[in-house]
């Protein structure tokens, strides 16, 4: 049975999520709730959970504020938030778990499920490099965004702006960086292509994504292709050649 207790802002909420674990999650024991940073650090302190249900923005901090102050991060997370589904793309892809309020039971079993496989596997210190990126992305608007990576051996944190393009391989989609890396990721390029659009990255064909930033030139031969500034040739489809050469007069 995992140990759990429940961290956010708002008491219905707390309330609420209770009722559907009793009702959905009867294999989780909730030992107690807390409403902000400062009591769910020592509620954690006090009760070692194995599982925690963290508001990801509270009153008096975020759910990283809290996590960043506990030096033991053996349990396992699932967020709960209000942000809309766009918002929590990079932190869908990061592959952590979170729960949209008002929460679904069926998302809500499957976090569950997840959540207890995980800890078999002993997971948490990579989790938490892809917590600090996710919420890097999200809750520090200015800063330089970053997208967490996942191949099958490594977890890579990636600058947006080091993507030269992206193509994909079937359901996975490879990725090619300006420093000649290739990293290949179990996620469909459609889903990379939504994150990626506000940083300019456009889509010229089904099959490939580019960084407008990284494109050195429009080659007319052939039907016509892009090139990138690391010599690699995007093709472009016939149906979007006059909305990609529209970027060669953007300002």
């Amino acid at each position: 049975m995992l140990k759990v207790v429940l961290i956010d802002d708002e008491k219905p909420f707390r309330d609420g999520l209770r009722h559907l674990i009793d009702l959905y999650c009867p294999q989780l024991e909730i030992l107690g709730e807390a409403d902000g940073v400062s009591t769910g650090k020592a509620l954690i302190a006090q009760k070692r959970p194995t599982l925690v249900f963290l508001d990801v923005q509270m009153q008096d901090g975020t759910g990283l504020d809290l996590l960043r102050q506990l030096g033991d991060r053996s349990f396992e997370v699932i967020f709960t938030t209000a942000f809309d589904r766009f918002a929590l793309e990079a932190i869908k892809l990061s592959a952590l778990d979170y729960l949209l309020k008002p929460i679904d039971p069926e998302e809500l079993m499957r976090a569950v499920e997840k959540a207890e496989v995980n800890l078999n596997k002993q997971q948490q210190e990579k989790k938490w490099t892809q917590m600090e990126a996710a919420f890097q992305n999200f809750l520090q608007p200015q800063a330089p965004k970053k997208l967490v990576l996942k191949d099958a051996e490594n977890i890579y944190m990636v600058e947006v702006p080091d993507i030269v393009r992206c193509e994909a391989a079937g359901s996975y989609t490879r990725f090619y960086l300006v420093d000649g890396k290739e990293i290949l990721v179990s996620n469909n390029l459609r889903e990379y292509e939504n994150l990626l659009k506000p940083h300019h990255f456009y889509r010229p064909h089904h099959s490939h994504l580019f960084n407008l930033h990284q494109l050195e030139r429009f080659e007319k031969s052939q039907g016509g292709f892009l090139v990138m500034k690391d010599g690699s040739k995007v093709p472009v489809s016939v149906r979007r050649k006059d909305q990609i050469l529209q970027l060669f007069s953007m300002p």
